[in-house]
């Protein structure tokens, strides 16, 4: 019997020192992202937070038994259900592509075995949509600043909140995928971030005589990662969207998920480039919730398989 009582005792003592630690590391997650709730809002908010770290201590411990090939941490998303996470990732399933949309043509042209654009000065530094499910405004302007740069050697950073404010109308606007935010600066083009900074006002402020560029087309790479691979090899960021439904809490690796799937796209990116690591193929893919996410705001996806979707819904522009 006293085994048993002093058994209990330490069960007690352990639970209550993880609780404390655990509360601690709450305060900390708080602090970091400037949020604050009523106490019951506070007390709801613990227990998600911690039903979250218990799941990513489990992920962590496959992982380093190798049998998953990323790692999680917490992340400014941390206290948030699963659901919550999804209704944040606004985008719908892909609709019938635009008329105006080109589609690709394999040239069969040599494809380097690995790229980065990033190193080649096609992409500007990591952006964070807040909490703006927009995220398509983000993969749209990253796409034709890479475009951009290839026509004029110019880096610039575009305006995602004119697009926000001034594509209604087209399929973007409504959370669709990405062929109706093309149509919108193909046609009126867009200004630079400078110009067009991001507020709150929600008000077209176009002013096409401080246009950068428009583009002249945007093509739509059909369903095939074998053509996205050279489109990426040979041409540039290439806008894509996937389902991040399971991203919220990636830390760094090459992400694989059974359960995202390509019939629920809900989330636009930009792939900058590829590799290979310990023999798995991977996209490096820039995302748009700032740097303290993933590897430094980007995240690799495994290469090959469609992961999530990755090849469903793919276009990149020409200026």
């Amino acid at each position: 019997m006293k085994k048993f009582i002093l058994t209990c005792l330490v069960v007690v003592t352990v639970s209550a020192s993880l609780l404390e630690e655990h509360q601690a590391l709450f305060e900390t997650f708080k602090s970091a992202h400037g949020k604050t709730y009523s106490r019951q809002e506070d007390a709801r908010r613990f227990a998600i937070f911690r039903d979250n770290l218990r799941s990513i201590e489990q992920h962590n411990a496959l992982y380093a038994k190798g049998l998953v090939s990323y790692n999680k941490t917490v992340t400014m998303f941390s206290d948030w259900t699963p659901e919550e996470f999804r209704s944040y990732l606004t985008l719908h399933s892909k609709p019938a592509r635009s008329l105006k949309t080109i589609p690709f043509v394999k040239t069969r042209v040599a494809i380097p075995a690995s790229r980065d654009w990033r190193t080649e000065g096609y992409v500007t530094d990591i952006k964070n949509q807040g909490s703006s499910g927009y995220s398509w405004v983000f993969s749209v302007t990253g796409s034709t600043e890479g475009a951009y740069f290839k026509s004029s050697g110019k880096l610039v950073s575009l305006s995602e909140q004119q697009l926000a404010d001034c594509s209604c109308g087209n399929d973007g606007c409504n959370g669709e995928p990405l062929d109706g935010a093309f149509a919108y600066v193909e046609e009126y083009g867009l200004e630079s971030e400078a110009d067009y900074p991001i507020t709150s006002e929600g008000i077209c402020r176009y002013d096409a005589s401080k246009v950068v560029t428009k583009i002249s087309k945007y093509v739509s790479i059909s369903e095939d990662e074998e053509n996205l691979l050279e489109a990426v090899g040979t041409i540039g960021p290439v806008s894509v969207v996937v389902d991040a439904s399971y991203l919220a809490n990636y830390a760094a690796g090459i992400y694989s998920d059974s359960n995202c799937s390509p019939n629920n796209l809900n989330h636009a990116v930009l792939i900058v480039g590829y590799g290979s690591e310990d023999g798995q193929d991977y996209w490096i893919v820039k995302n748009t919730w700032g740097t303290s996410w993933g590897e430094q705001g980007y995240f690799r996806i495994l290469r090959g398989a469609d992961e999530c979707g990755i090849a469903e819904d793919t276009v990149y522009p020409v200026v």
